[in-house]
């Protein structure tokens, strides 16, 4: 049998601004948690963190857009398209890649809020507010634009395509290798955005954060498995 959450008291006097939360994310999530809980829902506090998300995934796509310009040039060496229509297709690559970013994200905050709302209903038994759990996952994107502002400026300083510290240390080996990918999904950003909405569920939940991590690393495990066989 489901229960409900018991609302936890936000641990500050004064309610914080959006960007306040983003700042205080990186050094006390669970501070951030709790205010958030405790608090009318804000729509601002997933919207903003998702739009920048957007932005600095549209910027890395423009200063490495190799893999995309290469696609284009193989589709019409192979005559699927003409050189006209593959003149057109780059043309028009900026805007329809950027459209297909801001899509992508969204939906895919709003379905990692779906999934830790139904951790929560099916795995812990507690009920809590789908859009609480959107805040949260919105909240804790900002993970994942520090991550991608970090990945653009290496690329722009060292020239490397990969993301940082377990694919650092095999930079000659294939982008297409699958032990590759591997090291890849276990980078630093990956684990700490992963830690931090555990936390979030167990404040959800108000569980300890085994329980709740428990759930979170396991769906984080099984969805990375999938896509690098998928790949």
């Amino acid at each position: 049998m489901s229960v409900s959450a018991i609302p936890v008291s936000a641990s500050r006097t004064l309610p914080t601004s959006t960007c306040e939360k983003l700042l205080n994310l990186f050094v006390s999530p669970t501070d951030v948690f709790d205010e958030v809980i405790a608090s009318p829902p804000n729509l601002a506090n997933w919207r903003i963190p998702t739009l920048l998300v957007c932005l600095v995934t549209i910027i890395s796509l423009g200063i490495s857009p190799t893999q995309s310009s290469a696609s284009i040039h193989s589709l019409s060496q192979t005559a699927a398209i003409s050189t006209a229509q593959a003149q057109a297709l780059a043309g028009a690559w900026p805007l329809l890649s950027a459209s297909l970013v801001s899509i992508a994200t969204f939906a895919g905050t709003c379905w990692s809020a779906f999934v830790l709302w139904l951790m929560g209903r099916i795995f812990l038994k507690v009920r809590f507010p789908y859009l609480k759990a959107l805040e949260i996952v919105g909240l804790t994107g900002i993970i994942s634009v520090l991550g991608s502002i970090t990945t653009i400026l290496l690329i722009a300083v060292c020239g490397l395509a990969a993301w940082l510290v377990f694919s650092l240390f095999v930079p000659n080996m294939s982008l297409t290798r699958t032990f590759y990918q591997i090291l890849d999904t276990l980078n630093f950003f990956h684990l700490w955005s992963t830690t931090v909405l555990a936390i979030g569920l167990s404040r959800l939940c108000i569980v300890t954060f085994k329980e709740a991590a428990f759930w979170v690393f396991g769906y984080w495990m099984v969805a990375r498995i999938v896509l690098t066989i998928l790949q």
